[in-house]
């Protein structure tokens, strides 16, 4: 039986009905939180977290971890950008070697910033090889979450290769062939709940798929009892595609469905979306950078059970789930003020506030990962996903800690996570991962990135000239 004693934290257990502590210990018994109070004496391995915070791990519901070894590259890039660059150019030259590099470093960076589920939208599976590879990274790594398996047939629409055409060419690769490597994908490594990764499907996306093959896909991911995740509403070309008012009218929407961004849903597909269970991620990062409208935080919290956050995609911004909700809280508080400023009129009272923030990185995001049964607070009977923030330096001096939460949300920063453990079991410690060879892993992504570097710049750049037609999206009748 093993033992470890958090001792002395500020505590943010995001559970209400044990509520925060100035200080006080947390006891893990063979992964799972026994008790959390001040004062408990146990014998056991202690972990002197004195001048800490200890907190819920965070969840990122929406990640692409499989490229990790593109972070950056679209700094300065919109969604054309991404598209072309990303999806058409680079994503049908991955390898499988490539798969895992990106999730395993992926899953590795998530932890690292204290992010200990995430939703991997793996919608870059170009053969069995990559699936099995894409997989295997996340569990090397050793991180909690959902492996959403995805449907698209990359290689058989021949996005590198395209000048034109619609998407929905698909129809050459065989249902049948990849419905069956996702059940083999699932059988081979997921054969329980409990473990910490799940199983997940990513459907082909409404906006370049006929309609009757997603509707084939959804009822495939249920027929396996598997949680999907499918984009949503999130770019304008010509015009609205109104995803949410297709899934209504065929039934998709569900308590099993993670939606993702939605920034441009009309009114009444927001009301379509309540009472059925179905979740968001916001990402506001990349929606706000790349042209995908404004996080809609207010009209997700008014319609649906609660926001959840995603990173999205490092390829643009960075994995700091920290910073992503200072962002998208100080957006939302502005977005609430704003009709007010119009009459020169100052707010009376905060619209949101940074406890609501840390709900959606936690409690939220567990709802939405379907992990929140195990996750999500520090609540005796979870398993151990613990965060421990180091306060006692010179940025954090002064820090409030009769607001812990508020500490987290509007002071802490990426560089504060010093400990974290997954399951229970210690996975950072003193700022340092220490379950896995780093330097084996970075110097495999070394290798995986020049390799697609040498690809792309073989290939005419990033984004090719003339710039390549987005064969993605259908005109709707």
């Amino acid at each position: 039986m093993s033992r470890t004693l958090i001792r002395g934290a500020a505590v943010v257990t995001m559970d209400p009905a044990i509520g925060d502590f100035e200080r006080a210990d947390i006891l893990i018994i063979d992964g799972a939180i026994a008790e959390v109070r001040p004062g408990i004496e146990a014998d056991a391995e202690v972990i002197d977290a004195s001048t800490m915070i200890a907190m819920p791990g965070m969840v990122d519901t929406h990640r692409h971890t499989w490229q990790t070894a593109l972070r950056g590259i679209l700094a300065d890039g919109n969604i054309p950008d991404y598209l072309r660059g990303i999806r058409l150019q680079m994503a049908p030259r991955y390898r499988a070697e490539d798969m895992y590099v990106g999730n395993y470093l992926g899953a590795l960076d998530a932890l690292n910033y204290g992010v200990t589920s995430i939703v991997d939208y793996c919608h870059n599976i170009l053969d069995p090889d990559g699936a099995h590879a894409a997989v295997t990274g996340l569990l090397d790594a050793g991180i909690r979450g959902l492996y959403g398996h995805g449907m698209t047939p990359i290689l058989e629409n021949k996005w590198s290769e395209s000048k034109g055409g619609t998407a929905g060419s698909a129809e050459s690769e065989s249902y049948g062939r990849r419905s069956a490597l996702a059940l083999e994908i699932k059988s081979r490594y997921f054969s329980s709940d409990a473990q910490p990764l799940r199983f997940g499907l990513v459907p082909q996306e409404l906006a370049i798929t006929p309609v009757a093959e997603v509707v084939r896909e959804f009822g495939f991911a249920r027929e396996l009892g598997a949680r999907m995740s499918q984009h949503a509403n999130q770019v304008m070309v010509r015009q609205l595609f109104k995803d949410v008012e297709v899934m209504h009218e065929h039934g998709l929407l569900g308590d099993d469905l993670l939606l993702v961004h939605c920034t441009f849903n009309t009114p009444e597909e927001w009301t379509m979306l309540e009472g059925t269970g179905t979740m968001v991620s916001v990402c506001a990062e990349t929606e706000m950078q790349m042209g995908m409208g404004y996080p809609a935080i207010a009209e997700v919290t008014a319609h649906t059970p609660g926001p959840s956050l995603g990173i999205d995609c490092v390829s643009g911004d960075s994995g700091d789930m920290i910073s992503h909700a200072r962002l998208v809280l100080q957006a939302s508080r502005y977005r609430a003020d704003e009709p007010g400023y119009r009459e020169w009129r100052a707010p009376q009272e905060m619209s949101w506030t940074t406890r609501d923030a840390l709900r959606w990185l936690t409690v939220n995001g567990a709802k939405a990962a379907g992990v929140d049964d195990v996750v999500g607070s520090l609540t005796p009977g979870k398993r151990a996903d613990v965060v421990l923030l180091e306060m006692g330096g010179v940025s954090q001096a002064g820090w409030n800690r009769r607001d812990p939460a508020g500490a987290i949300i509007a002071q802490a920063h990426a560089g504060l996570v010093d400990t974290v453990l997954v399951d229970g079991r210690v996975v950072k410690r003193g700022g340092r991962l220490v379950h896995v060879d780093v330097a084996a892993a970075m110097r495999r992504m070394e290798g995986s990135q020049s390799y697609l570097y040498e690809q792309m710049d073989a290939h005419g750049g990033f984004i090719p000239q003339p710039p390549i037609d987005i064969p993605l999206y259908r005109e709707r009748a």
